[in-house]
C-alpha cells in the first residue's frame, strides 16, 4: 500500500487543522516533537501557514521569556512531561499537537492506518546503540524522513518497513545475497524479511525460521538464477529452486548480478561464492556436457573447478589457442564482477601460459633457419613474443597461494609454469642461440640491417631539420619491453603517431659499447678495438668515455639529460637527450624478482615520457636502447667455461684478444663478421648457450645478463613517436 502524503504535507494538515480549532483567532499552536527530527519540517510548514515560528533550544520554559502578538507555532524538540504544566493557557486558546516523526509517517498512509501504526513503534522503540554511538532512532527517523520527503515519489509501506528492519536496504532479496545473516532481525521481524522473500519469488525459503538457513537457501536460488540465465535448462533444478520467469518489459538480470555490480564488497564476496565450501548446484554441474557454456556465471566454485579441470585437459592436448581464449573470456568475467581477486589472477596467468605454450610450440614446429634478426624482431610476428610471455607469466606470480586448498589448480599451475619457463623456454634459448651460431659461422645475418651505430646518419635528415627532437635512452630496454613501452604511449597519447622498427644493436652488447653507438657521428666514424688488453669504443679515432659521450652531444646542439636530473632548462632545449639507466641497474642488483621491478621501472619511464611529450609539445621523439638483456629461469644451473690462455679481455659472457683460436668457445666475431666497426685485428668469441659463462669473477647474474649474442640482448626495439 502506498503513501498517499509526504511528511511535509501531513505536518501542514496537522498545524492547519489546529489553527482551525483553535478558540484565539491568533492562536498559539504548540508542537511536541519527541526527539527533534521535525524541526525544519514544522518551521517551512509554519512559514507557508503565515505563522511565526520559535524553538526551545533547551527547555520548553523559553518559550514564555516573549508573548506572541500573531499566530505562532512553538516548537518543543522533546516528548511531552505531566510533571509540570507550563502551557495549560495554550491548550485553552490556540492547540497542542504531539507529533514525533513515527507518529506523522504513520498519518501518511491515510488508506492503512492500523498497518501503518508499525512505523511509530519502530521509531519509539528504537534504543541507542553504544557500539555504534549512534543512536537507532536517528537511523529510523533517517529512513522515514528519506522516504516521505517526495522527492523520487512515495514509497509503500512494505517497502519503508522493510528498510527499517534492514538497516536502510529495501530490498530484501539483495540484503540477505549480500550481508548473510549480518543484521538479520530475530523473531517476528525475521519471519517477515523470509515472507518477503517469498513474495519475492525465493519459494525455497518458505516455512523456515532459521537465519543460517534463510540466507543458504536465498544464496542457493541466486546462484541457480544466474545459471539459468546464462543458459542452464531451469528443469534440472528442484521446483522450489527454479526462477521464474520474466514478465516486464526492458532487460532484466538475476539478482545476483545487480547485488555485485553496486557493492563495495566485491573481494569478500568472490569467497562468499566461489568458496569450495559453498558448491551451491555440485550435483547439477558436475555432469553438465559442457561447462564452458555456463563460463560467464561467476558465481559457483563447481562451476570454476569444472572449468579448469576442463581448461588443463584441454591444454595438455595441446588446444593452446582454445585455451588462452577460454581463459581470457573467464578471466573478463571474474574481473569485470569481482576486481583483482585471486580466482581473476588465475585466470590471467592462465592466458599468459596458453600463450607462451602456442608460441612455442610454433616455435618447436617450424623449424625456422631464416635471417635470425627478422626472426626475433619482426614487430608483428617475431618471436621476441616468446619472451613477453615468458616475463608475463613470471611478474604474475603464483596466484594459487591465495586460492583455497580444494581449488584444482593449487596442485597443479606450479608444474604448469616450470614445465614452460624452465623447461621448454631453456630449450628455446638454447637453440636460438644454435641458430645464431650457425648464421654467424656461415657468413652473416647482420648485412642490409639498421645497425644502432648508424642511428645519427639513418636519422640525419629529421635530426637535422630544425624540428624540436627528443631522444630517450633507456639501458637495457630489451624488445620485449620496448614493445610494452609502445603500447603505454599508444594508450596515453592516441593522437601521437607510435612506429617501431628493429636496429641491430653492437656486440658484443655491453653498456659501453652500445652508449658509444648511440652518439653523434658518421656510420664510418665508429671503431670497437683493442687497445692495451682493453676493447675500446671510439668515434673518430678517440675514445667514448661518458664525458666524451657528453661533450659529442652538446657540441651537436643536444641538452644531456641524466635520470633524477634536475634540470628543467634543459627540456626547454628543442633538442634533449635523456638517458634513464634504471632497469640494468635493477637487473645487476635484483637478482631474484626483477621482473617484477622491471614491469614498475617500465610503468615510470612511460610516465616521464608522456608528461615530457605532453609538455614539451615535440615534433618528434625517438626511443632508443643500447643493448637487451637475457633472463633466465629462477632455477638453472650455470656452466663455467674457461677462457682461452691467449685471451686479452675476459668477461662473464664475452672474451676478446687478437689470436684467440677459431675452435674458441661461441661465436668468432672478427673483420669478417661485416659489423662494420670491429678493427681487423680483435676477434672476440662471444657465448651463445643461456647457460654457459666464462669464469671470470662470482656469479652475481645467474639469471640477468647481457654482453652474449642471443638476439635478445642485440636486436632492439627503437621506437618513432611524432605527431599526426
Amino acid at each position: 500500500m502506498p503513501a498517499t502524503k509526504t511528511l511535509p504535507q501531513c505536518a501542514h494538515d496537522a498545524i492547519e487543522s489546529a489553527i482551525d480549532e483553535a478558540a484565539d483567532e491568533e492562536p498559539v499552536v504548540l508542537w511536541w516533537d519527541d526527539g527533534g527530527y521535525l524541526r525544519d519540517i514544522v518551521r517551512n510548514t509554519s512559514h507557508q501557514l503565515g505563522c511565526a515560528f520559535r524553538a526551545a533550544e533547551q527547555t520548553p520554559l523559553e518559550l514564555r521569556a516573549e508573548a506572541p502578538r500573531d499566530r505562532t507555532v512553538w516548537y518543543v524538540p522533546q516528548a511531552r512531561s505531566d510533571d509540570v504544566d507550563w502551557f495549560k493557557d495554550v491548550e485553552h486558546t490556540g492547540d497542542v499537537i504531539e507529533q514525533h516523526i513515527g507518529k506523522l509517517a504513520a498519518r501518511c498512509f491515510e488508506n492503512d492506518r492500523l498497518q501503518a501504526a508499525t512505523l511509530r513503534t519502530a521509531f519509539e522503540d528504537a534504543e541507542v546503540d553504544e557500539t555504534e554511538g549512534r543512536d537507532e532512532r536517528d537511523k529510523v527517523a533517517d529512513i522515514l524522513g528519506d522516504g516521505l520527503d517526495g522527492e523520487g515519489g512515495l514509497p509503500d509501506l512494505q517497502s519503508l518497513q522493510t528498510r527499517i528492519v534492514l538497516d536502510g536496504h529495501d530490498d530484501p532479496v539483495q540484503f540477505v545475497l549480500e550481508h548473510g545473516t549480518e543484521n538479520l532481525p530475530g523473531d517476528d521481524d525475521l519471519i517477515e524479511i523470509r515472507d518477503l522473500l517469498v513474495d519475492n519469488g525465493v519459494a525455497a525459503v518458505d516455512g523456515e525460521s532459521d537465519a543460517q538457513t534463510i540466507v543458504e537457501r536465498t544464496r542457493r536460488w541466486a546462484v541457480a538464477e544466474w545459471l539459468v540465465d546464462e543458459g542452464l535448462d531451469k528443469s534440472r533444478l528442484p521446483r522450489e529452486y527454479q526462477p521464474e520467469s520474466s514478465s516486464g518489459f526492458g532487460v532484466s538480470r538475476p539478482e545476483l548480478r545487480s547485488v555485485l555490480s553496486k557493492t563495495e564488497r566485491k573481494q569478500e564476496l568472490a569467497r562468499v561464492y566461489l568458496d569450495p565450501d559453498q558448491r551451491f548446484w555440485h550435483d547439477v554441474l558436475r555432469t553438465y556436457d559442457d561447462p564452458w557454456e555456463l563460463v560467464d556465471c561467476p558465481v559457483d566454485a563447481s562451476l570454476e573447478h569444472r572449468l579448469w579441470n576442463e581448461w588443463t585437459q584441454s591444454f595438455h592436448a595441446g588446444d593452446y589457442e582454445q585455451c588462452a581464449t577460454q581463459a581470457e573470456q573467464r578471466h573478463e568475467r571474474l574481473d569485470a564482477t569481482y576486481g583483482d581477486v585471486p580466482w581473476t589472477q588465475l585466470w590471467d596467468q592462465a592466458v599468459d601460459i596458453a600463450t607462451l605454450a602456442n608460441e612455442l610450440e610454433t616455435w618447436e614446429e617450424g623449424g625456422d633457419t631464416g635471417d635470425v634478426v627478422e626472426l626475433y624482431g619482426d614487430v608483428e610476428e617475431g618471436t621476441w613474443q616468446i619472451d613477453n610471455a615468458v616475463f608475463n607469466l613470471i611478474v604474475s606470480g603464483e596466484p594459487e597461494t591465495a586460492l583455497p586448498e580444494e581449488h584444482p589448480a593449487t596442485a597443479k599451475l606450479e608444474d604448469l609454469r616450470s614445465s614452460l619457463v624452465e623447461s621448454r623456454y631453456l630449450e628455446y634459448l638454447t637453440d636460438l642461440g644454435d641458430l645464431v651460431e650457425d648464421q654467424i659461422e656461415a657468413g652473416s645475418p647482420f648485412v642490409g640491417e639498421n645497425h644502432a651505430h648508424q642511428f645519427f646518419a639513418e636519422e640525419q635528415e629529421h635530426l637535422q631539420s630544425g624540428q624540436s627532437v627528443a631522444l630517450f635512452i633507456v639501458d637495457a630496454l630489451r624488445f620485449d619491453l620496448a614493445h610494452e613501452l609502445a603500447e603505454s604511449i599508444r594508450s596515453e597519447l592516441p593522437k601521437l603517431e607510435v612506429d617501431e622498427s628493429k636496429w641491430v644493436g653492437t656486440l658484443p652488447s655491453d653498456t659501453e659499447f652500445g652508449k658509444a653507438a648511440l652518439t653523434p657521428g658518421s656510420k664510418f666514424s665508429f671503431n670497437i678495438e683493442l687497445q692495451d688488453g682493453e676493447l675500446v669504443p671510439e668515434r673518430n679515432g678517440r675514445k667514448i668515455t661518458n664525458h666524451r659521450r657528453q661533450t659529442l652531444l652538446e657540441n651537436d646542439g643536444w641538452s644531456y639529460i641524466m635520470q633524477d636530473a634536475d634540470d628543467e632548462v634543459g627540456w626547454s632545449n628543442t633538442r634533449v637527450a635523456y638517458y634513464w639507466n634504471d632497469i640494468d641497474e635493477t637487473g645487476e642488483k635484483e637478482l631474484t624478482d626483477f621482473e617484477e621491478l622491471f614491469s614498475d621501472r617500465i610503468d615510470a619511464i612511460s610516465r616521464i615520457i608522456t608528461e615530457k611529450l605532453r609538455k614539451g609539445e615535440w615534433d618528434r621523439a625517438y626511443i632508443l636502447s643500447d643493448h637487451g638483456f637475457v633472463s633466465l629461469p629462477r632455477h638453472v644451473d650455470i656452466d663455467d667455461l674457461h677462457p682461452p690462455s691467449n685471451a686479452e679481455k675476459v668477461t662473464r659472457r664475452w672474451v676478446a684478444g687478437a689470436d684467440l683460436d677459431d675452435d674458441a668457445p661461441g661465436v668468432l666475431l672478427d673483420e669478417d663478421t661485416h659489423l662494420g666497426y670491429l678493427d681487423d685485428d680483435t676477434r672476440i668469441s662471444i657465448l651463445t648457450d643461456p647457460i654457459q659463462r666464462f669464469r671470470n669473477q662470482g656469479l652475481p647474474d645467474a639469471r640477468f645478463y647481457h654482453g652474449g649474442v642471443l638476439p635478445q640482448e642485440f636486436v632492439l626495439n627503437f621506437v618513432t613517436i611524432t605527431q599526426e
